[in-house]
């Protein structure tokens, strides 16, 4: 049976050793591996979470959050600038991959996450989400710091694909806009 207090104290364990991402994938597999006990334990309402109410654990080196993907949800690109793990335990999470190089920024890879897979992003990746099913994706997301105050964060904005530099607020909008229109990035 899932346990969050052990979870998070298994994810802070790994911060100092070597790839502590690789040793945190392992363990976020554990926990989807019992998707009703997970669910209970970080979102016994089932809701769609605001940022804020889903955040399970924040500190400098590590943030875990409890992620609830509405149907027809898209973002657009965006990075992280720190590793990530990524574990689905009900629904799907396609993401697309970029690279934003001189040309500006070209979609490279896909990947859907499916209930079940956990996938490791590396700090320098730019993804983009959605969710394209009918219900919503449940999943949890580990972050290597403080994903909430990462100053050198970047999105792309969807209709023109430039940098600009990363407000939730804005992410907002563009998400309410992609989701409304079915635009992708």
């Amino acid at each position: 049976m899932f346990n969050l207090k052990q979870f998070i104290a298994d994810c802070k364990n790994t911060i100092d050793q070597p790839e502590p991402h690789l040793l945190i994938k392992t363990i976020v597999q554990k926990a989807i591996s019992d998707p009703s006990a997970l669910r209970a334990a970080i979102s016994p309402t089932g809701k769609t979470l605001s940022l804020k109410d889903s955040i399970i654990f924040r500190s400098q080196s590590l943030t875990i959050l409890a992620v609830v993907t509405p149907p027809g949800m898209r973002t657009p690109a965006h990075d992280h600038q720190m590793w990530a793990v990524i574990g689905v335990y009900d629904g799907e999470e396609p993401n697309d991959f970029f690279l934003d190089g001189e040309d500006g920024l070209k979609k490279k890879s896909e990947k859907v996450i499916g209930e079940g897979d956990v996938t490791a992003l590396n700090g320098k990746a730019i993804h983009a989400i959605s969710n394209p099913l009918d219900r919503k994706c449940y999943a949890i997301h580990v972050y290597g710091g403080d994903i909430v105050n990462q100053p050198n964060r970047s999105m792309w904005n969807p209709k023109t694909l430039e940098r600009e530099p990363y407000d939730i607020e804005q992410l907002g909008l563009y998400v309410r806009d992609m989701s409304e229109r079915k635009v992708t990035s």
